[in-house]
């Protein structure tokens, strides 16, 4: 995603996973303060945490798929010709897109069935819980869709197989020249 929206959307995401595993923290380390010293607690604490565990585990799904560093297992595609590969990228992203689409039909029917049910103690509806699979079906074939795109117009051959090392290492050179000339990258 090389364009201002897409890092501004996956600035967006770190941001709010971030801010869930933060949340989560404070709650838990303070429920655990007050039962020991106090013998009280926070009555939301474990449901909340439990609802941003969810939402921070997929989110971090979506994170992990635009950056490219879900392991895989590549073996096979480094030895295949370009054309090779090209195929294999588009085959394997469509079936992963075919499971987005179950993630947005099953997200959506389970999100109908329980916006009538709500936690116990939070009282908001378990919609919440379960619209993470619309925003995870959508917001991952997003990202797959643009690993495919980016795939078949690599030049070089899909650049998907690479390692997240050593794609790091390629990206330092112009990450501390950016850092130098003071543009925050």
């Amino acid at each position: 995603m090389g364009n201002r929206w897409g890092r501004a959307c996956v600035r967006a995401l770190e941001i709010v996973i971030v801010a869930c595993l933060a949340v989560m923290a404070v709650l838990v380390f303070g429920n655990v303060v007050l039962r020991y010293a106090f013998d009280s607690g926070i009555a939301v604490s474990e449901e909340l945490s439990r609802l941003l565990f969810v939402w921070l585990i997929f989110l971090g799904a979506i994170l992990a798929s635009v950056q490219r560093a879900h392991i895989g297992f590549d073996a096979l595609v480094e030895r295949l010709p370009l054309a090779g590969r090209k195929v294999l990228v588009v085959l394997t992203g469509g079936l992963m897109l075919w499971a987005c689409g179950m993630f947005l039909v099953g997200g959506w029917k389970q999100t109908e069935i329980n916006l009538g049910n709500s936690y116990p103690v939070l009282g908001i509806s378990y919609g919440w819980l379960y619209g993470v699979a619309l925003v995870f079906g959508g917001g991952m074939a997003l990202a797959i869709a643009n690993n495919i795109w980016r795939a078949l117009h690599d030049s070089e051959g899909p650049g998907l197989t690479k390692d997240l090392g050593d794609r790091i290492l390629e990206k330092m050179p112009e990450v501390s020249s950016a850092e130098k000339k003071g543009d925050p990258r």
